[in-house]
């Protein structure tokens, strides 16, 4: 038996998110579950592990795009932060910085290929997956 099955993983996660002033995720889970009717399955792991990958590339964002306003970014950053643009969103209200008002981008490509590079409406051209 390896000694990660006897660590007291609930307590620990308990006590990481109150210290950093999160609410309990594991009550919060557990919430979640008796909200409706029983179902014979959970939350999809994969939709959990997706969600926390997009939160932190958000956190990453949050730290890169405020103190470089004067860089070139993709067309979703430069309305979101712009004051003036109907689809400013002030950062106070959002803790990670993702694009949450303008998530319209064109594919291109070719058949038969994996890339799948993206273009915004300014031209921005995003050549790799999760990359530009």
């Amino acid at each position: 038996m390896s000694w990660m099955n006897w660590l007291p993983w609930r307590y620990l996660v308990k006590r990481a998110a109150k210290r950093h002033g999160f609410l309990d995720p594991i009550a919060l889970l557990g919430k979640l579950h008796n909200f409706a009717q029983p179902s014979e399955v959970g939350e999809p792991i994969e939709l959990l592990r997706a969600g926390v990958i997009f939160h932190a590339r958000g956190l990453i964002n949050s730290r890169v795009i405020q103190h470089n306003l004067d860089w070139v970014w993709p067309y979703w950053v430069e309305r979101q932060f712009d004051p003036e643009d109907p689809a400013f969103i002030p950062r106070a209200f959002s803790i990670t910085h993702i694009n949450l008002s303008n998530r319209n981008w064109t594919a291109i490509g070719q058949p038969d290929l994996d890339e799948l590079p993206i273009v915004d409406p300014r031209g921005l051209l995003t050549p790799w997956y999760d990359g530009w």
